[in-house]
């Protein structure tokens, strides 16, 4: 990047520097420290350090490989879609949220309202609202939804072909876009004019201790949805690339971003042996990535994505679209940083957060509320959440120029090290862990984030890494705040919906419609058409889960 005489005026104040400062010993961990994900640190960086990157992989905004930004001016054409997360109760009480929301100023691209949908467990498992496995958690933790009727409620006074549908979902992921797609062709709108994502993270099990179908399965599930909406649903965008839910689990931001980058390389692999090819699919993938608490290392891991991103797919797989190369990214700021000990001190971290994410360049951000370490966020919290973003947006200034931080030797130092990191532990799943779906079956992965995440919580109890409010600078007490509760009626209420709704069908063309869903399911194929069937039949989202689960049985194993 620099000339021999300039590197080497480099060195010489460098050397100037050092000597400084005297006896320190500059090899001490205590001098620059380590990164989260443990990367050692210099104490400060300069011309020297860069000298070796190659200015190609830098590049500029919205030119291969996308280190700098997705698209030229950035922030300056297009601002970031504002995300917030909205779930809880009946579909009235969610309905009721995200028209408060709205009102608030939340806006994506376009202006249109984007509402991210999060659904209580027994709908993320694919039981009905009166399955007794779904006793005591209906409603308690995301939106309760067991049929077609539900999503009308849930989307009552919103145009379908008018808003943004995020539909925060991994198993049923299939299931509940299918009932979408019923929910729009009953209101007269074709799947072609829906707009939205699925996440169609099948693939959690491998860092979430939750019951899942086999890998080979899942897999069949992630691709059949991926076909269809790249043929049916232009607008679309299939699958989420879920590192945020990794780094949840305890991963560090390195693994993070590897095992994200191969997911989608696993992911790709199957689309294209089922006959799609990368620049039909690849466009609508898209990544949701978690920014915590280290500051520029979230922002170099996010300009570390966009290059490996483009580059896998460029020369892994031959793509050649520019939409195939940019990888978009949605950050959730960390819900995991956020601590119920002097929680309103989560509204200082929820903005740090989500100032890395506009420097690293993010496509969308949620920005966490203060008292989710305790609650589903009250609105009196989800407001303050959003006006995070509007006031970054309007008030400071960072959104002038594309890539801030460009050019920074730290920040393109580390931003390099962070892909050298990543490509090192893809290279280490691939050759201990057997690749993606060998390391997903045998557990692999999921003992290799679980150690993680344990050393880093004894760093805490240790008192190495500090988490204020925690381990140190603790008050006396804890203030109170506002804690947001679930009605207990509304299980009642929606199981009562729910046996009303299948009072009123036609049990036989019910009964018929999953007769032929299972007997797609038992041959190679695709299932869309079939899933769809079913719903236009009035079965609920339980019932087809139910079919694929006598195919498939789900473990916790995997």
């Amino acid at each position: 990047m620099f000339d021999e005489e300039t590197l080497a005026r480099a060195r010489a104040a460098a050397a100037a520097w050092e000597a400084r400062l005297g006896e320190r010993n500059l090899d001490d961990a205590a001098v620059g420290g380590r990164t989260a994900s443990g990367i050692p640190l210099q104490a400060v960086y300069g011309p020297a350090d860069v000298a070796g990157l190659d200015v190609d992989d830098i590049g500029m905004p919205g030119l291969f490989p996308f280190t700098r930004g997705a698209y030229p001016l950035q922030y300056q054409a297009v601002g970031w879609s504002n995300q917030q997360v909205h779930g809880y109760g009946t579909p009235e009480q969610t309905n009721a949220r995200m028209k408060a929301l709205h009102g608030q100023g939340m806006e994506g691209y376009g202006g249109r309202p984007v509402f991210n949908l999060v659904f209580d467990l027994p709908t993320q498992e694919g039981f009905d609202a009166d399955d007794p496995v779904a006793r005591g958690r209906v409603g308690q933790s995301g939106v309760s939804v067991s049929t077609v009727d539900d999503l009308d409620r849930l989307f009552d006074r919103f145009d379908l072909d008018a808003i943004n549908a995020s539909l925060i979902m991994a198993d049923p992921s299939l299931a509940i876009l299918a009932m979408f797609i019923v929910l729009g062709e009953r209101r007269g709108i074709a799947a072609s004019e829906l707009r939205g994502n699925t996440m169609n993270f099948l693939y959690n099990t491998f860092h979430m201790d939750r019951h899942g179908f086999p890998p080979e399965a899942a897999m069949r599930l992630i691709v059949e949805l991926i076909r269809f909406t790249s043929r049916e649903m232009p607008r679309w965008n299939s699958t989420n690339l879920c590192g945020y839910n990794i780094r949840q689990s305890g991963a560090t931001s390195v693994q993070e971003l590897a095992y994200a980058m191969a997911v989608s390389i696993a992911v790709t692999e199957a689309c294209v042996a089922a006959g799609l090819t990368p620049d039909e699919f690849l466009p609508r993938f898209g990544f949701q990535i978690c920014v915590d608490s280290d500051f520029f290392e979230d922002i170099a891991k996010m300009r570390a994505l966009r290059r490996m991103w483009a580059t896998i797919n460029a020369e892994r797989f031959g793509a050649e679209l520019p939409r195939s190369l940019q990888a978009r990214i949605h950050v959730h700021t960390s819900g995991a940083a956020l601590t119920a000990q002097q929680p309103r001190l989560n509204i200082a971290r929820a903005a740090l957060h989500t100032l890395a994410a506009v420097l690293g360049g993010a496509n969308s951000i949620q920005t966490s509320a203060y008292d989710e370490a305790l609650t589903i966020p009250t609105e009196e919290a989800a407001v303050p959440a959003l006006r995070t973003q509007q006031m970054i947006r309007y008030e400071t200034g960072v959104t002038g120029v594309a890539d801030p931080l460009g050019g920074s030797y730290y920040v393109e130092w580390l931003t390099d090290r962070i892909v050298e990191e990543a490509n090192a532990a893809l290279a280490e799943l691939e050759t201990e862990g057997g690749g993606f779906m060998e390391a997903w079956q045998s557990g692999w992965l999921r003992h290799r984030i679980a150690q993680t995440a344990y050393e880093d919580q004894e760093r805490v109890i240790r008192g190495e890494r500090i988490v204020v409010g925690v381990n140190r600078y603790r008050d006396e007490e804890d203030p109170e705040v506002p804690v947001f509760a679930v009605a207990p009626e509304v299980e009642d209420d929606q199981v009562r919906a729910l046996a009303r709704f299948r009072k009123r069908r036609d049990a036989a063309a019910v009964s018929a419609s999953l007769a032929k869903l299972a007997a797609v399911v038992a041959r190679p194929g695709e299932l869309m058409e079939a899933v769809l069937d079913c719903f236009r039949a009035d079965a609920t989202l339980g019932e087809v889960m139910g079919v694929f689960r006598a195919a498939w049985p789900r473990g916790s194993v995997y």
